[in-house]
């Protein structure tokens, strides 16, 4: 008998469970070309016929022969054996390595509080699976924020545990700002993933501010202070305050005057599970998520009002959309791309921009001094990266500036005079979903793209404008772009585009 191949397993061991998991099985069910079955413990555990109920379905489907809900019978086994845990852990185990057997599914689903002899017994059970099964633990109160993971493709589904966050803050002397900043990622929804934090502070960071990270309790992974000796400055204090660890290891960087949604995690694992992690969508030009929609065009002298909404209303008021400008008020950085800037950034930093061998035609950001954005603009330019931004109305966004003064902001020596209602968007407080288009991200196909000049262009023009420059590290010729070591972000060779 050849297998099925379903989208997801739910399991529940009470009815509490199913209740619990409810929703998102029937956002499944209600999907179109996605199905979902429900397993549960039976007995006196989970009866067959209460789960039914729970599930609003009629109770003949704990005895229909095509299958929906599937009744283990482990209560009763396990009352007539003893009270051990052993066979509770040996009936889950082999029933569901049978099931995922025969249905095959991308996921298999369950609370995370669940018991732990049978959290492992799932455990044990998916990992037997040779078609890749991924089991997903979802803590009960953030249920309801996952139904969009029944909108990824099956090929993303099992990559749901892949990605790993690393937050990255740098601080120094505005307690005030970072105080804000921490209550706004506590108060985010993490799915029941571990994301790291680290403190970046330099030299002359201030007591209060110590203090506040040390004492600072992060529930969601483990935390780190880092402190210069030498003060290293904002460009130092940035770039160097996050390094990949693995491919999978991505850097949310933080300045302590951003403040973000509740929702930005949700954000950034669908973008990254529609768009990076699914092996039948190919868009290598993506480095980095941007959290943040601009209201600005900041690379002209002009910096003229944009309005993202305006812009894209023929295809849709609220399409997500590629850019070439990568952001640096919330956003999160790809490993690959992040290895390449540092070697880049090291061969190309000088303390003097007019010394700097990128001009990029009509950019103000040549003329940028100390930036480490500017640098990062000049790579993206000249191998054709993008970054992915969200578009909402009023530009409300995952991260929002404050635009505090700072090592830019209002500094002594910059000409530059910046109106707070140009930056400070307001907050996405809501569920993002129903305002996109068809409810989802769109296909990468149906992403539309912007130069660093806001003017729409295609993926393959933002190529071979940086090879027309062809101020790159390598010379390379007129359609061709840099390719680099994917390990040591070291550049290899040209390639035609």
């Amino acid at each position: 008998m050849n297998p099925q191949k379903i989208d997801a397993l739910f399991y529940a061991h009470s009815i509490e469970e199913v209740k619990t998991l409810s929703p998102l099985l029937e956002k499944f069910r209600t999907t179109v070309g996605k199905k979902a079955y429900i397993v549960v413990s039976g007995g006196g555990f989970c009866p067959c016929e209460e789960a039914a109920v729970a599930l609003k379905w009629p109770k003949s489907v704990c005895k229909e022969r095509r299958f929906k809900i599937f009744d283990l019978g482990i209560g009763a086994i396990s009352a007539a054996v003893s009270d051990s845990e052993v066979p509770v852990f040996q009936g889950v185990y082999a029933s569901m390595k049978g099931l995922i057997k025969i249905h095959n599914p991308s996921v298999v689903i369950a609370v995370s509080d669940i018991e732990s002899n049978v959290k492992k017994a799932l455990k044990m059970a998916a990992e037997t699976n040779l078609n890749s099964s991924t089991l997903v633990l979802l803590p009960r109160s953030t249920v309801p924020k996952a139904l969009w993971m029944a909108d990824l493709r099956p090929t993303a589904l099992p990559n749901w545990n892949r990605m790993r966050l690393s937050i990255s803050i740098i601080t120094q002397n505005r307690v005030n700002s970072l105080t804000r900043l921490l209550k706004s990622l506590s108060n985010a929804y993490y799915l029941g993933d571990e994301v790291a934090i680290t403190f970046n502070m330099d030299s002359k960071v201030d007591e209060a501010t110590l203090k506040l990270a040390n004492s600072f309790e992060w529930a969601h992974g483990p935390k780190i202070l880092r402190r210069r000796i030498i003060q290293g400055g904002l460009i130092r204090a940035v770039s160097e305050s996050w390094y990949p660890s693995s491919d999978d290891n991505f850097g949310l960087l933080l300045e302590d005057d951003i403040e973000v949604s509740p929702y930005y995690y949700l954000w950034i694992k669908n973008a990254l599970l529609s768009y990076h992690y699914d092996p039948q969508v190919s868009l290598p030009e993506l480095a980095s998520i941007s959290l943040y929609t601009p209201r600005l065009v900041e690379v002209v002298k002009e910096r003229p009002k944009w309005n993202a909404t305006e812009f894209f209303k023929g295809i849709h008021p609220n399409t997500p959309y590629l850019h070439q400008l990568p952001c640096s008020w919330g956003a999160v950085f790809f490993p690959k791309q992040w290895r390449e800037f540092y070697v880049y950034m090291n061969t190309r930093f000088t303390e003097d921009a007019k010394q700097n061998p990128v001009q990029i035609p009509k950019s103000r950001t040549n003329g940028w001094q100390a930036s480490w954005k500017k640098f990062l603009i000049d790579m993206m330019y000249l191998r054709g990266y993008v970054s992915l931004y969200p578009n909402f109305p009023n530009q409300a966004s995952f991260s929002t500036n404050h635009m505090e003064p700072g090592a830019h902001i209002s500094a002594k020596d910059n000409v530059v005079k910046h109106d707070k209602s140009d930056f400070e968007v307001p907050l996405l407080g809501r569920d993002f979903r129903d305002l996109l288009p068809n409810g989802k991200l769109p296909p990468v196909g149906k992403l539309p793209a912007l130069n660093l000049f806001n003017q729409a262009v295609s993926l393959k023009g933002l190529k071979a404008a940086g090879a027309k420059l062809g101020q790159d590290v390598l010379e390379c010729g007129a359609a061709e772009v840099v390719v680099v070591d994917r390990e040591t972000g070291l550049a290899s060779h040209c390639a035609k585009f």
